[in-house]
């Protein structure tokens, strides 16, 4: 068990392998940390 207390973040990650292509990539979206490199704080936090 772990103990997760309130203002402390958690994340799961999960990497999945598609069989497809798809139908709009994350370069098409062009997400919000899109090309920033090394560790980047959540906007909302700044």
């Amino acid at each position: 068990p772990a103990k997760v207390y309130a203002n402390e973040g958690i994340a799961q990650v999960v990497f999945l392998q598609g069989d497809e292509m798809c139908e709009q990539s994350y370069k098409d979206r062009g997400g919000k940390y899109q090309g920033q490199v090394g560790i980047t704080l959540p906007k909302i936090l700044k």
